[in-house]
């Protein structure tokens, strides 16, 4: 045990080794508590159920540092094989080596920072000492969780089963989707001019691949500063096919949301097809996203006074109006290449004419909101989507396929549901209890409760007995000295 020495030291040396001392205090203090957990576990357990097989090493990595520990496997009936303790505690292999907690903060500093970065951080704010390819590695496993949980979901979803990850009953659910374009690693970009098979020819993003992005929200709210800010906002994004995603950012919706109180929904887009066909499946008012909408003017036509009055016939709600300029201003161009922009303008109009106008300017009703909340032009997943490109897009980095899935789910459900939602969306685990005999009652109870196979724990003594007493080992036989009410009190 490191002791602060007694030469003259400035507060920041002090605070670092009075930090590596409290650490040190409290692996041992964690290591001691494991192995009489699993003393106890050992005694309490249905000896017919478990058979004791033998023991394992193995050492945990946790927010004050390594963690070694011993702990017995047994084999049940059915011939599987299981560690009480891990079970007990929930210690989840599923991170590897590493408990629940750093990973959520290795996760969290890698959604901010570069995996280097991250890592220097933990290291030095934590008694853990990590290089990036090993926050890196916590990073992606921590995703294949939120991939069986999304799983999951869309199992929930499938079937109907109930299990909500929150009870939002709303009457209107606002949902918009847009596609974000990654930079791919340089091994996975093709040369110009080549092109995958089925796939299509994407020009000036050559390099880069879509990512699909849903957002969905049943809402404004208007804070004491004058702004307005979305109510229960949820986010979803991926690669992959649009049936996919749409299947589980359904799913999420169908766990986050009452969907059977949902009386109307209303999906915003910027005219691409996938879009469409979701709003189609799910009885959806569609509408031509105003943002892209109005982007698109501004690329196609150049002339200020020309963009004036197509904006100006879109204000009068007259898309025929529209169609007319555009077509005008098409004859009219000398330009080959400005009448080309013109007559992709018109097309795009022309076959968003049925979502071309917002829900607002077609004058649909909707039901009336809950109290302090209020219905606004649509308009949000453009701002949105700065979860995402903040991280991935605006810093030189470039993603493999399955990196920028994982990064992209992480970022969003951070930075909306949180992490903690999605993590829990399986239904409890059976108790732990459930593996220990049932506790005899004080008139069968003999006079030392457990002696006979393996109740050599009953009678151990605390840790350190005799030792050297420092305030480390006080704290841990403080910790250990229960008086349980029953034999079960000891899990």
């Amino acid at each position: 045990m490191q002791t602060i020495t007694e030469e003259s030291l400035d507060f920041k040396t002090f605070e670092k080794t009075l930090f590596e001392i409290m650490c040190n205090i409290a692996q041992e203090l964690a290591h001691q508590y494991l192995l009489w957990r699993d003393e106890a576990v050992m005694g309490l357990r249905d000896t017919e159920e478990y058979r004791l097989i033998g023991s394992r090493t193995t050492t945990i990595k946790s927010l004050f540092g390594e963690i070694p520990y011993i702990r017995r496997y047994y084999r049940k009936k059915s011939g599987e094989y299981i560690f009480l303790l891990d079970e007990l505690l929930g210690i989840d292999s599923s991170f590897g080596l590493v408990t629940e907690n750093l990973a959520e903060q290795i996760v969290n500093e890698c959604a901010d920072k570069s995996f280097r970065k991250a890592a220097e951080t933990i290291s030095t704010l934590t008694g853990q000492n990590i290089s990036a390819m090993g926050a890196w590695d916590v990073m992606q496993k921590y995703s294949a969780v939120i991939e069986q949980k999304e799983a999951r979901l869309v199992e929930l979803s499938e079937s109907d089963s109930v299990g909500h990850l929150g009870k939002c009953v709303e009457s209107v659910v606002f949902d918009e989707y847009d596609d974000v374009w990654i930079p791919r690693q340089r091994k996975r970009r093709r040369k110009p001019g080549t092109v995958a098979k089925g796939a299509k020819k994407i020009g000036k993003k050559l390099g880069k691949l879509p990512m699909h992005v849903g957002i969905a929200y049943t809402g404004w709210s208007r804070s004491k500063d004058g702004r307005y800010n979305t109510e229960n906002k949820m986010a979803y994004a991926s690669f992959g096919r649009a049936a996919v995603f749409t299947s589980k950012f359904e799913g999420l919706l169908a766990q986050y949301f009452d969907m059977g109180g949902v009386q109307q929904r209303v999906t915003n887009g910027d005219g691409e097809s996938w879009i469409r066909t979701v709003a189609e499946l799910n009885d959806s008012i569609l509408q031509l996203d105003p943002f892209h909408r109005s982007q698109a003017v501004i690329k196609a036509v150049a002339d200020k006074n020309d963009r004036k009055m197509i904006f100006d016939a879109i204000g009068e709600k007259d898309l025929d109006k529209v169609l007319e300029i555009i077509c005008d201003l098409t004859m009219e161009s000398e330009d080959e290449k400005a009448q080309k922009k013109l007559v992709e303008l018109y097309h795009y109009f022309h076959n968003n004419r049925d979502s071309f106008l917002t829900w607002q300017e077609r004058g649909i009703n909707l039901p009336n909101p809950p109290e302090g909340v209020i219905y606004r032009e649509m308009g949000v997943v453009e701002s949105s989507n700065c979860l995402i490109t903040q991280r991935m897009k605006h810093r030189r980095a470039s993603w493999s396929e399955r990196g920028a899935n994982n990064m992209a789910k992480i970022l969003c459900y951070r930075g909306t549901i949180g992490l903690d939602a999605i993590m829990g969306v399986f239904p409890e685990p059976e108790p732990i209890s459930e593996a220990f005999a049932e506790p005899l009652s004080a008139a069968k109870t003999p006079s030392q409760d457990g002696k006979g196979y393996n109740a050599d724990w009953l009678r151990k003594p605390m840790p350190f007995e005799g030792a050297f007493r420092t305030h480390g080992r006080d704290a841990i036989r403080g910790l250990l000295r229960m008086k349980p009410m029953s034999r079960l009190s000891f899990i």
